[in-house]
């Protein structure tokens, strides 16, 4: 096991946590359908028809037609009314670039953790850090089986959390565990076990509470900055015995990844 763990029957507090998305009372659901609809076209890369777009998000048909009328109105959308398809309007093309730009990227995640899917049969996910939590922005897998997107796993006591730790320097983990409360005589052992996580290249271990385990790698600093880990959780009796073999499947899923998308930015326009 090569996690940052933290929960004792002494610091029961600092169990890792986790935040699913509808438990938010913040959390819009029209908000975040519109951006669903945004990213199934980004998803597809072609127009699509109404009651598409409904099976894809699991949305009713006169709930679909509704919020897409809405993006339309607002000339986020565009609408075919021969064809009667809609796709994204130009007015995003400035956020899209900048979202590009910004982040180094230029390749489907969907693909990268689809193949880890493929050749593990485990959920796969790729998550961002956002503040102490690792978030899931992108996963292959039924969704509540392993993650699902916008949930929210503590930094801290995770092997999300302890693989993207490993990225960072001693004085960021210091500050970042003092945010946590995590107490000053833990952070010498967190910081030997993160040591040896970047020694093996991934963090291994249970999730809190069940018989799950996770094995995560650091994505490279080309791909979304380095801020990105690269997941997979399953029963821990098959994952615990044989971390290293999946660590090499997820690198090698990473490296293959990355070669697709430079061979694609070297093709002439």
């Amino acid at each position: 096991m090569t996690l940052v763990a933290l929960s004792t029957e002494k610091n029961r507090h600092l169990a890792v946590r986790v935040k699913r998305p509808g438990e938010r009372r913040s959390l819009s659901r029209s908000a975040t359908r519109a951006l669903d609809v945004l990213e199934a076209f980004g998803t597809a890369r072609r127009p699509l028809r109404a009651i598409e777009i409904a099976r894809l998000l699991g949305l009713p048909p006169s709930t679909a037609n509704q919020l897409l009328k809405t993006m339309a109105e607002s000339a986020h959308l565009l609408f075919d009314a021969r064809s009667k398809t809609y796709q994204p309007s130009p007015r995003l093309a400035a956020i899209a670039s900048w979202i590009a730009e910004t982040h180094g990227f230029d390749g489907s995640l969907s693909d990268l953790v689809g193949d880890v899917r493929e050749r593990t049969g485990f959920v796969a996910t790729v998550t961002c850090p956002s503040d102490l939590f690792m978030q899931v922005i992108e996963l292959s897998g039924a969704e509540g089986a392993g993650g699902e997107r916008g949930l929210k796993v503590s930094l801290f006591g995770s092997a999300i959390g302890s693989a993207f730790l490993s990225t960072v320097d001693n004085a960021e983990v210091r500050r970042l565990a003092h945010r946590a409360r995590v107490p000053d005589a833990a952070v010498p052992a967190i910081l030997d076990a993160l040591s040896a996580i970047r020694q093996t290249g991934h963090a291994a271990g249970p999730t809190a509470g069940s018989d799950i385990w996770s094995i995560a790698v650091p994505l490279p600093k080309s791909v979304l900055n380095g801020r990105a880990v690269l997941g997979i959780a399953g029963p821990g009796e098959v994952l615990s015995a044989q971390p290293e073999r999946y660590c090499a499947i997820l690198q090698e899923a990473v490296a293959r990844w990355i070669a697709s998308r430079d061979a694609r930015r070297e093709q002439p326009a």
